[in-house]
């Protein structure tokens, strides 16, 4: 298929958004692009979650990676908050948590890394992993009240989140 008419993009965020971005601007693509994103926020940086937005200097809003209303001015088709639970290659079909089908010719899956969580402890509380706006905001506030930490593993999130629970 030489020229594909709708493409699918799954994972809302820096590498989803820049490659939508691509399509539109140098790519000149005018068929539909819809964006999959399993979070209800507009794409945003990561990286100062566990910084700027941990410690409460920066609200999460800062984190954008575009205003929303430039994100908007691209046309997407923005399926937020939706996870895409399956494929269908032969169909060309992605189904999606909320129970719609997205159709596409062809399919970018550009979703990151998901944290590594220890057996046995996904419901208990006072565990935590930091990957998201929402988790960053739940621990922020954990971390108001009970600033001691225990950090498993020694990445540079981890480093990062002990740094600012001091």
């Amino acid at each position: 298929m030489p020229h594909p008419d709708r493409i699918a993009i799954v994972g809302a965020s820096l590498g989803g958004l820049r490659v939508a971005q691509a399509l539109r601007g140098r790519g000149k693509f005018e068929g539909t692009i819809t964006l999959i994103g399993a979070e209800p926020h507009y794409p945003y940086d990561r990286p100062p979650l566990s910084k700027q937005v941990l410690a409460g200097e920066w609200g999460p809003e800062r984190t954008l990676l575009d205003p929303p209303d430039k994100v908007d001015e691209l046309g997407l088709d923005l399926r937020l908050g939706v996870r895409a639970e399956s494929l269908d290659l032969e169909a060309r079909e992605a189904a999606l948590s909320d129970g719609s089908r997205v159709a596409f010719d062809s399919l970018i899956i550009a979703t990151g890394a998901t944290p590594r969580t220890l057996p046995n402890t996904p419901d208990l509380d006072g565990i935590y992993t930091l990957r998201t706006i929402d988790d960053s905001m739940r621990l922020r506030a954990e971390l108001a009240n009970n600033p001691r930490v225990a950090v498993v593993g020694a990445g540079f999130i981890g480093a990062e989140v002990a740094a600012v629970a001091r």
